[in-house]
């Protein structure tokens, strides 16, 4: 990719092919299953191998550092699966993707394309959603979601329940809606095929067109991201919203240590919170979903913390559990620590990577989707272009003024 920004010139059209393959391959191979033939788990890993594997070949280009990067990390990972008695690639893959494709995106070094990545990409989650909220049933007819689950080997059969059809065990809201009840209980799945990734896509872009003042359709951008979270009726999506708000108020006035420090303190708060909590039962809020994390953090054995177990327990609803099983303390650690220091070159790239950071220590205490490529893909390519050759774009009259020496900040 090119080393800098040229206004005039044509974007490239292959990363935008990978964003939008890494968002739609699961509804395309939804549709085959459901009318054409059987799929099976090995072809979506083939999938997902195959848009990693793109996303490093035009990401790595020949600065030795991501290089030297995916070395330290594949070592790593190789001495954790050394250390295990059973050999478990999910690991690996789950951490390749945001390395791949932030890698992307600071190659491209052009955030306009990071923009067009998101509008396109918005519009189709919400001509999708649309279409499943309007016509549900001529759309299971073409996309059978659960049938589609069954056969990849996320969902047991047994598990399949009759009062959802056809649709994901989250796809109804068993109690009332919580945004706009009069649509009823029905949860826009979209191309995601679940609602939950959906909500978390609309935060996403939300999240970029707060951030990205001068992009061209802004408010279409934003709009079709609410969209997304109302059609899901997404909870968290909208709570992400606003908190990202005011964590990008406050973005500048933070030392880097305070968001470095972010999930250790939740961690830390959640164990905690987990040994000395006499609640057995929790619900399905947030105050629920606090008790169950901290619940499935303190089952952890030291093994676990320190990601050589060989037991894979059910953790999918907390990030921060899954997380140390996979690589360990020491894994999380080093990766955080890369994300937060990595420098920026505009006080506008700092406060899109702290509205990141913010929706991913939220993310963690629900679920560890942060590690899905169907919304992962885009969200780090946009951190890796979000401050690509800041000087090809006027900056808005409010950000003008002299801004701090981002790329050299210090932790505190």
């Amino acid at each position: 990719m090119a080393d800098g920004l040229d206004p005039a010139r044509p974007m490239p059209v292959l990363p935008l092919v990978l964003l939008i393959g890494a968002l739609t391959f699961n509804m395309a191979l939804c549709f085959i299953n459901t009318n054409v033939m059987g799929i099976n788990d090995t072809m979506v890993m083939g999938c997902e191998v195959v848009l990693v594997a793109a996303a490093l070949y035009l990401g790595l280009g020949r600065n030795a550092a991501p290089y030297l990067l995916l070395a330290v990390f594949i070592s790593y990972a190789a001495m954790l699966m050394a250390m295990r008695p059973l050999l478990d690639p999910k690991a690996v893959r789950d951490f390749l993707i945001p390395v791949a494709f932030y890698l992307l995106g600071k190659s491209c070094n052009d955030p306009r394309l990071a923009d067009r990545a998101a509008l396109i990409s918005g519009i189709i989650v919400v001509v999708f959603g649309l279409f499943e909220f309007f016509a549900l049933d001529l759309y299971v007819t073409y996309f059978n979601i659960i049938k589609y689950y069954v056969a990849r080997g996320t969902v047991a059969p047994s598990d399949v329940s009759s009062q959802t059809g056809a649709l994901f065990a989250s796809g109804l809201r068993p109690d009332s809606r919580t945004l706009l009840p009069f649509l009823g209980p029905h949860r826009a799945s979209s191309v995601f095929l679940e609602p939950i990734s959906t909500g978390n896509f609309g935060a996403i872009l939300y999240i970029w067109a707060l951030n990205r003042p001068q992009m061209a359709k802004r408010w279409l951008t934003m709009a079709a991201g609410m969209t997304a979270i109302v059609l899901s009726d997404s909870r968290f999506g909208a709570n992400v919203c606003i908190v990202a708000t005011v964590a990008w108020l406050v973005a500048p006035i933070t030392p880097r240590f305070v968001w470095l420090a972010a999930p250790f303190v939740m961690l830390i708060g959640f164990a905690i919170y987990g040994f000395v909590s006499a609640e057995v039962n929790w619900q399905n809020n947030f105050a629920g979903r606090m008790l169950w994390t901290s619940r499935l953090i303190t089952s952890l054995s030291p093994a676990a913390v320190f990601g050589l177990s060989p037991d894979k327990p059910f953790l999918s609803d907390s990030g921060y559990a899954y997380s140390l099983n996979q690589i360990g303390l020491f894994g999380v650690i080093g990766f955080w620590s890369l994300f937060i220091f990595a420098p920026e070159k505009s006080p506008r790239a700092w406060r899109f990577k702290v509205c990141v950071a913010t929706y991913i220590c939220l993310l963690m205490i629900v679920s560890d989707s942060v590690y899905s490529i169907k919304t992962a893909a885009l969200l780090w390519f946009m951190s890796g272009s979000s401050d690509g050759d800041a000087g090809a774009e006027p900056a808005p009259v409010a950000e003008r003024s002299v801004a701090p020496n981002y790329s050299t900040a210090t932790a505190g």
